[in-house]
């Protein structure tokens, strides 16, 4: 009952929450001036400025690092994704899984015409690797696995609507149901699917925005990088200290989500419904940056 309540006005708070009078001086890092890169696991056109980075930390990788995202140029940003590079050496490979992301964006919006980027990741598997069970299913992976997504924006005062389109491609991808009443394996082997995206955001203070998004196919954050697979989610970001002195908290981000993941092939989901589940991020801009915001 608690983390309803909390959640109820979290969502339905008032843009001044988390503000102060008087404040003009200080040194502050408010939410809605950035750029988001994968709000709530939706694609969004947006790159980081050079030199500006983030680094992710999911609570599922623990205690693993996730991801970093540095801006090479102000149109070209890279994602790390830290985890696999790491977690190789713990597996049975004993050597890192190789993975590289590159996201390039071509415009920015004017008027009607949007902002346009490509995204592009490369994953390779020495060989078949549980990556993830849960109580519902269980999924391994085998050998290269590639994304590649064209992602179109529009931002209208405090909405930003996304949409993605593209490809999947999975050497072999194995989905299992869990459910001992109706389990269900299949294995798909150099499969080539689609995969897109919309999303809606919703920025109305400098602390909290509010976030919705139904995707089909691959992802970056949550389930991640699983073809074939449908995900809505739903929630918010914070930025709880974005005027504290100490830059390691006013740079913090927390994303409180829901996670409906559905896997028809095998005629299982996965469910959070309540956006509560938390992916902490620390979002740095180089010095005499006012923001990433595009």
């Amino acid at each position: 009952m608690r983390i309803i309540i909390f959640t109820f006005l979290l969502f339905f708070a008032p843009p001044s929450w988390g503000q102060a009078e008087g404040d003009s001086l200080k040194k502050t890092n408010p939410l809605n001036e950035e750029a988001y890169l994968h709000p709530i696991d939706c694609m969004s056109p947006y790159t980081l400025r050079k030199g500006e980075w983030i680094y992710a930390q999911s609570i599922q990788t623990l205690p693993f690092p996730s991801w970093a995202f540095v801006g090479i140029t102000d149109k070209l940003t890279a994602q790390v994704d830290l985890l696999p590079w790491i977690f190789g050496f713990f597996t049975d490979f004993k050597k890192p899984i190789p993975s590289l992301n590159l996201r390039y964006r071509f415009n920015k919006q004017n008027k009607w015409v949007p902002t346009v980027a490509v995204e592009a990741m490369f994953v390779h598997f020495w060989d078949t690797l549980q990556r993830f069970e849960t109580p519902t299913l269980t999924v391994w992976e085998k050998g290269s696995y590639f994304h590649f997504k064209s992602m179109f924006g529009y931002r209208f005062n405090d909405w930003d609507i996304n949409f993605s389109g593209g490809v999947d491609y999975m050497d072999q991808l194995i989905l299992q149901n869990n459910d001992p009443a109706n389990t269900i394996q299949k294995t798909f082997n150099k499969s080539w699917t689609p995969n897109f995206s919309i999303g809606v955001d919703y920025r109305p203070s400098k602390w909290i925005s509010y976030h919705v998004g139904y995707s089909y196919g691959s992802t970056l954050t949550y389930l991640e990088n699983v073809p074939r697979k449908h995900q809505l989610n739903y929630g918010f970001r914070l930025a709880p200290f974005y005027k504290n002195k100490f830059g390691i908290l006013r740079c913090l981000r927390i994303e409180m989500t829901a996670i409906n993941g559905f896997f028809p092939d095998i005629e299982a989901k996965q469910i959070f419904p309540i956006p509560v589940f938390p992916y902490f991020y620390w979002q740095w801009k180089m010095p005499g940056k006012k923001g990433s915001k595009q």
